[in-house]
């Protein structure tokens, strides 16, 4: 008679079959490229916001050192 290991094996082996039939295996396929898609999406959206965000800033560092420079100027007209 059979092992209980033995049917356990060949068990495990029909299963594997059935999920090679039913095609299991490229529908995690499948699913790991959308993640990918979805996960590079996102982070090209990041990169974007930060490049955007960057440009924010430098805004305005770019008016705050404008201001000081024209309150230094109002400051010399005034002493002078």
């Amino acid at each position: 008679m059979i092992e209980a290991e033995a049917w356990v094996a060949i068990a495990f082996v029909l299963f594997l079959a059935l999920l090679v039939y039913l095609g299991a295996h490229r529908r995690v396929a499948e699913a790991i490229d959308q993640r990918q898609a979805r996960i590079k999406a996102e982070l090209d959206e990041a990169v974007r916001l930060r490049q955007e965000a960057q440009a924010v800033l430098a805004e305005y560092e770019r008016k705050g050192r404008e201001a000081e420079n024209e309150a230094a100027a109002i400051i010399a007209s005034a002493k002078a």
